[in-house]
């Protein structure tokens, strides 16, 4: 007993480190006193109803909008044209391609024709910008640009219809309990190996030099195959704190949160997955092992990282406290997606991809 509590201490601890770490140190963007204009390039697969008010809101903050309309059936197109976006057009992806990596790859030749500056915003449709939204991008090019050629992060986190957190909340957990952003953004050493496919600042001479999206192209999870990319080629990566640029709702329902993070789950974990599984488990019912005074102090001291986490993203501290459920439903998804791999059939809005 006393040695499974020093190993659990012990874990807790490192965890706490690096979630404090990441609170702390990452880097925040404030408005910037001067205007350094990039262009918004999103690619949109039958996002009507949120592409438009996205459109919009980039519009009014004077930033140029290209949409890749990826074969939608929904008046995506039409909806991103008539709030002001320049519209592309799109059948489908080749063979050997997702769809989001071909849109991505797309938009990149025609920023690189039409526009004149050095940046290029990658954006997801579902994402909702906040005020000033441009002038706290504009911050982190004119102040962090110059040592990082590509900039992402961290988006506010908002809340879907029902359970979908519990489909959700342990990617945040790990992720932030276990990857020092903070240190590595104030040191420059080493490499976070991550970034993020919903927000994407790219210098435009880097992006055409490692030209991310064809190297990535039939990768399901193209943002993480990115940070190792990135890492392998060591381009600097800043991973800053972005909530107050915008706002995410990732999935409305647990069920598409579910199938959403088993698509992602196994290229997350990779072989790693039975381990990390095992994990997940027997830290789950540590947390519901609540027979002694210990492990009453244990639950706490574990829901903490968790804690502070969930903070980061602006998610609610007090969805910590369930902790042990997000990492069973953590466990059951890497199963589900280990089976989906196996069986070379990932399905993702409305298209099928080999595993």
């Amino acid at each position: 007993m006393g040695v499974v509590f020093g190993l659990s201490l012990g874990l807790v601890i490192l965890l706490t480190f690096v979630a404090f770490s990441n609170d702390l140190l990452m880097i925040r963007p404030r408005r910037a006193s001067t205007a350094r204009q990039f262009i918004a390039l999103i690619p949109a697969r039958n996002e009507a109803g949120k592409i438009g008010p996205l459109v919009a809101q980039l519009r009014e903050m004077r930033v140029n909008v290209v949409v890749y309309d990826d074969d939608s059936t929904d008046g995506t197109g039409e909806e991103a044209a008539a709030a002001g976006a320049q519209v592309m057009r799109g059948s489908g992806p080749p063979e050997g391609w997702t769809g989001k990596n071909y849109a991505c790859y797309q938009l990149s030749k025609v920023a690189a024709e039409v526009h004149p500056g050095d940046w290029w915003l990658f954006l997801d449709a579902d994402v909702e910008l906040k005020p000033y939204a441009a002038g706290y991008l504009n911050f982190l090019i004119e102040r962090q640009g110059v040592r990082w050629p590509v900039i992402t992060g961290f988006l506010t986190t908002a809340p879907g219809r029902g359970l979908e957190f519990w489909a959700t909340n342990w990617v945040w957990e790990i992720l932030l309990a276990t990857n020092p952003f903070g240190l590595v953004s104030r040191t420059r050493l080493g490499h976070n190996r991550f970034t993020n496919g919903q927000i994407q600042l790219w210098k435009s001479s880097t992006y055409l030099e490692v030209n991310p999206h064809e190297s990535v192209r039939g990768d399901v999870l193209d943002d993480v195959a990115m940070g190792r990319l990135l890492a392998r080629q060591r381009v600097p990566v800043l991973v800053a704190d972005l909530t107050a640029v915008g706002t995410v709702r990732m999935y409305d329902t647990f069920r598409q949160g579910l199938d959403g993070m088993s698509k992602n789950g196994y290229a997350i974990a990779g072989r790693a997955t039975p381990l990390l599984v095992l994990f997940f488990v027997a830290w789950a019912l540590s947390g519901f092992g609540l027979a002694t005074q210990w492990r009453i102090w244990g639950y706490f001291a574990a829901a903490f990282p968790a804690a502070i986490a969930l903070g980061i993203v602006k998610r609610g501290m007090v969805y910590a406290l369930l902790y042990p459920i997000d990492l069973l439903v953590g466990a059951f998804t890497l199963l589900r997606s280990q089976i989906w791999y196996r069986r070379r059939a990932i399905t993702w809005k409305g298209r099928t991809y080999s595993g």
